[in-house]
């Protein structure tokens, strides 16, 4: 008998070698044929099924099915994403989240700065623009991370390795370039670099040491040229480049969750749904801002910054 087992997610050497190791020597397989999207089999009906072979693909941690499986359109997936709400509950749980703690926070830092700083004329001038970055790149960043972690499910080397450098040069390009225009290149390096290392080293996990490597190395990348970034363009127009900077790296992170739905969660059966409650959310952003603001205000600075 042959069969043909499609399996969207062999994406690179590695997952033919998991694949051809899986079935190697296994009684009742003649022949076994990888392709880019699926696996075509020759078996012996009396001693292996379809529903075996899949299952043994499964656990690899690839999707399997008889059938093709099918990708919607951009345009497909957020007509589907507002009509069924249940479907996307974790998606949507995540924009509220994302929007509460937003507002709370800037709420939060106004009375600081009503009881802390008014006093101070220039203080405003000096960091208000960069704590509406902080804030907006923190709860972002979180909101990418909660929704990752919101789904426990074996993901392919490659999905992971991508997650983990996603979210290690993102929090290094994003909190990097705020450091660095408020203190200078040296902590807006150390903070965007550690900060990188650790939320991509974190998230990168989930697929092994492949991504943890992936998300450290990125981190590190995204921290120093993200600080860089700003110190070099001080003089150069940075408070209009911002903007698009933040916005380009929202992007990302929004894709990285768009990659997650359609690599990871859908038509996977074995998912399980894990969310972490709004407390947790919003005190994991706080706790974050809380300590940026500190660094922002009374960490060292250099002399470039300082003039």
């Amino acid at each position: 008998m042959k069969t043909t087992i499609y399996c969207p997610d062999i994406e690179c050497d590695s997952c033919v070698k998991i694949l051809n190791k899986t079935f190697n020597g296994m009684q009742g397989i003649n022949n076994l044929s990888i392709k880019k999207d699926h696996l075509e089999v020759e078996y012996e009906e009396a001693m292996i099924k379809p529903q075996t072979m899949m299952q043994m693909i499964k656990e690899k941690g690839y999707r399997a099915a008889l059938e093709p499986f099918a990708r919607k359109t951009f345009k497909e997936r957020s007509r589907d994403f507002f009509a069924n709400k249940h479907k996307y509950e974790l998606e949507h749980r995540m924009i509220t989240f994302t929007a509460i703690t937003f507002v709370l926070l800037m709420i939060i830092e106004y009375f600081v700065y009503y009881f802390l700083f008014r006093s101070d004329p220039t203080f405003l001038a000096k960091y208000g623009i960069w704590f509406l970055y902080a804030t907006i790149s923190t709860v972002f960043l979180a909101a990418a991370v909660w929704h990752i972690n919101a789904y426990k499910a074996n993901v392919t080397h490659m999905v992971g390795m991508m997650i983990g450098m996603t979210f290690g040069m993102q929090t290094g390009l994003l909190i990097g370039p705020i450091i660095g225009a408020t203190n200078g290149m040296f902590m807006g390096s150390i903070v965007g670099m550690l900060l990188g290392i650790f939320v991509g080293w974190m998230n990168g996990k989930c697929c092994g040491v492949m991504g943890v490597m992936e998300g450290t190395m990125a981190g590190i990348m995204g921290g120093t040229m993200g600080a860089m970034t700003s110190v070099m363009m001080l003089s150069d127009n940075l408070l209009l480049f911002m903007p698009i900077f933040i916005i380009a790296n929202i992007i990302v992170l929004l894709g990285l969750s768009y990659m997650l739905y359609e690599e990871v969660v859908e038509s996977n059966q074995n998912v399980q749904r894990v969310p972490a409650d709004f407390a947790t959310f919003f005190s994991y952003c706080f706790v974050v801002l809380f300590l940026l603001g500190l660094i922002i205000i009374y960490g060292y600075k250099s002399a470039l910054v300082g003039l």
